[in-house]
């Protein structure tokens, strides 16, 4: 009962410095969640913040100028920070970590040389004090506090309600599509990084005045601490808080959350030198938890008459249970021969590339089992199931290392499931090696084993791409439209190449296209999917008196609609 009433005591002061830091963590969504830059400018802009407000304070000025002139210089600290990303080219987590770092300086001046300034509520006329905290009056800083809030959010709302604030979200959302619609995103980074840093001052101000004092280390952790409001308060508030404006709302919540949890962990009698470390596990724990709630909890509707099926037969549902939800794969049950080639086709959502990473393991399966060479692999991490595959994805960028040499490249794959040792990572006779098998591609890739990645062409890179994935036999090649993104010419090369490898190797392959007449023309058997089934299995004679408008009558038998990828067709 003591622990209630003392809980219950300290519940004002915990709500008014989680609206305190709610405010900077309103200004830390802007930049993680709205422009989507990492920004580590927080932990010295909160400080100058109220280094800034209480020395006017001291000096006579008016309370509220002295917050607002606090605010200014916080953005100043933001536009500091835009400059060193946007202007000097440098990344935006260093630029940040630079301007903190000289923030520590220049606060300790603004603070006349001393780390510390008091500032007594009963010489100055201070907006928020924690004295009053328990006080029902007008001087109690939670009333203050929010509806600055409110005003906050609201203003908030409004401006990113409007075709610059709208901007500045597509900026984050999206820069290339941004920048391809006249957008300034240069300009839209900076402003973002000045709005943020300037709640967080405005935080700053605040906080100085509520505990009597400004610190010049009184920012140190203050990411964390915003962090872990943002986190909870979407962990906890997502499904309810769609609305941009209970977005943020949400993210004060979770700081009040965050401080009541803390103090909580006080009232238990644990050493205040370990607050950081406590802080950093609730951060890791609302982290973690919407990961093991997708892991452990997440259930799949499986209809009555399929429930001997589940064990075996494979389920992936995303967004479960939300208005989101979509089933990917359903009930699907397949074996593939070895040495088999299969094609893999059907609309957009069909479910080809989720079969295709549940294999890889890059995605686990809601239920069911996966087997390759009769080996249970469902519950292994992609590292691990790699030695059974060989992978090319339909971006020629996620195959290569692009900063390395293709020896290199092809010397990483060479020891694919094996222990990496401390051995020279490439021998003269593998180097002789890699050269004789790139002759074959007839790309002149054989002459430039030394040469970057990064420097070569989307057909050469697929091929490189492919050699690596086969280079040690794999159980299984997932092919992932790897040709989608090259031109025709380039496109049939690939497939050419592709076709002589999976034959000389006699590899079990799975092909995912797009292209009707590439499904029909390569392997020997195709699927086609759709809803997340198979509706469609057609394999030898069949498959050779195959024609795409016979694949297509069999498609609208099989679905009972119509198929309407128009690019499948034609091409």
């Amino acid at each position: 009962m003591n622990y209630l009433t003392t809980l219950f005591n300290a519940l004002p002061g915990a709500i008014s410095q989680g609206i305190l830091w709610g405010i900077m963590a309103i200004g830390l969504y802007i930049t993680f969640r709205i422009i989507n830059i990492s920004d580590l400018t927080v932990d010295g802009s909160l400080a100058t913040g109220g280094a800034v407000c209480v020395m006017l304070i001291r000096a006579g000025v008016n309370t509220w100028i002295a917050l607002l002139c606090a605010m200014i210089v916080g953005m100043f600290t933001g536009l500091i920070t835009g400059f060193l990303h946007t202007k000097c080219g440098i990344p935006a987590i260093l630029s940040g970590i630079l301007t903190q770092l000289a923030l520590y300086s220049i606060n300790l001046r603004i603070m006349d040389n001393k780390a510390n300034q008091p500032i007594s509520v009963d010489k100055y006329n201070l907006l928020v004090s924690q004295r009053y905290v328990r006080e029902l009056s007008l001087k109690n800083p939670l009333f203050l506090l929010i509806i600055l809030v409110i005003l906050l959010i609201a203003l908030l709302y409004w401006f990113f309600g409007t075709e610059k604030g709208s901007s500045i979200r597509a900026t984050g959302a999206n820069l290339n599509m941004a920048r391809a619609q006249g957008i300034n995103t240069e300009a839209n980074i900076n402003i973002g990084l000045v709005l943020s840093n300037g709640l967080v001052a405005l935080s700053g101000g605040l906080l100085a005045q509520f505990q009597g004092a400004s610190d010049v280390s009184m920012g140190r952790g203050a990411i964390v601490i915003g962090l872990a409001a943002i986190i909870i308060g979407e962990v906890l508030f997502s499904k309810i808080f769609n609305n941009f404006a209970l977005k943020l709302l949400s993210v004060v919540f979770g700081a009040i959350i965050y401080y009541i949890v803390l103090q909580i962990i006080l009232m238990l009698g644990l050493n205040t030198n370990d607050l950081k470390l406590f802080s950093a596990l609730i951060v890791a724990i609302f982290l973690a938890l919407p990961y093991f709630k997708e892991k452990y909890f997440t259930k799949v509707n499986v209809k009555e008459g399929e429930k001997k099926k589940k064990k075996k037969n494979a389920y992936k549902t995303f967004f479960p249970g939300t208005i989101n939800e979509k089933i990917a794969l359903s009930n699907l049950n397949l074996k593939i021969e070895d040495g088999e080639f299969v094609t893999v086709i059907g609309g957009n959502g069909a479910g080809k590339s989720t079969m295709l990473n549940i294999i890889a393991g890059s995605m686990m399966v809601d239920a069911g089992q996966i087997l390759i060479d009769d080996q249970d692999v469902t519950k292994l991490p992609e590292f691990k199931r790699a030695k059974f595959l060989g992978r090319v994805f339909q971006d020629p960028m996620m195959g290569t290392a692009p900063t390395m040499q293709i020896e290199e490249n092809l010397a990483i794959a060479a020891r694919r499931g094996l222990p990496r040792g401390l051995k020279w990572g490439i021998t003269k006779k593998e180097s002789e090696n890699y050269k004789e098998l790139l002759k074959t591609f007839e790309l002149g890739l054989e002459d430039r084993l030394t040469t970057k990645v990064g420097l070569l062409s989307g057909g050469q890179r697929q091929a490189l791409t492919l050699l690596m994935a086969t280079l040690k036999k794999p159980k299984v090649l997932l092919l992932d439209e790897h040709t989608a993104a090259l031109d025709p010419k380039t496109a049939k090369k690939v497939l050419d190449i592709t076709e002589k490898i999976v034959s000389k190797d006699k590899l079990t392959t799975f092909m995912v296209t797009h292209n009707m007449k590439d499904a029909i023309n390569y392997g020997d058997r195709l699927l086609m999917l759709n809803e997340g089934k198979i509706i469609l299995d057609i394999k030898g004679e069949e498959k050779k008196k195959l024609t795409v408008e016979k694949l297509l009558k069999q498609f609208e038998k099989a679905s009972g609609e119509q198929f309407t990828n128009d690019a499948a067709i034609l091409n």
